[in-house]
């Protein structure tokens, strides 16, 4: 686990390695697993930004906008959307990828090397 997480991207290294039950390998997965814990822990981050301040400001002209932290929040959000579909981690997901586990076990050994019909 990189020591750089804090408490929110740590619990989600730990939640992803245990939900991915050998199915990510540690040399090259670790990295997008990795920048998916920091995206946690910038959204956590910025959650309490907003839960301090409120979840409006005072704009520059005196008039009532949205925490600026919101945009933040947004774009991490959709960052972290789109590993979610990487890392197999939303429905969606998962089952295109089970489609194709499901497609690949039907492929036999046979199919790949040519039986003996096929001289």
């Amino acid at each position: 686990m990189p020591l750089k997480l804090g408490d929110v991207g740590r619990e989600v290294w730990r939640a992803v390695w245990a939900a991915g039950d050998g199915a990510y390998h540690p040399a090259t997965d670790r990295f997008v697993i990795e920048r998916y814990c920091e995206l946690h822990d910038r959204r956590a981050a910025l959650l309490r930004e907003v839960e301090i301040d409120g979840l409006t400001t005072v704009g520059s002209t005196g008039q009532t906008v949205i925490h600026p932290a919101l945009r933040y929040v947004e774009s991490t959000e959709k960052e972290m959307r789109a590993i979610e579909t990487t890392l197999g981690l939303n429905l969606e997901a998962r089952l295109r990828l089970g489609i194709a586990a499901n497609a690949a076990r039907r492929t036999t050994l046979e199919d790949i090397l040519g039986g003996p019909d096929d001289d």
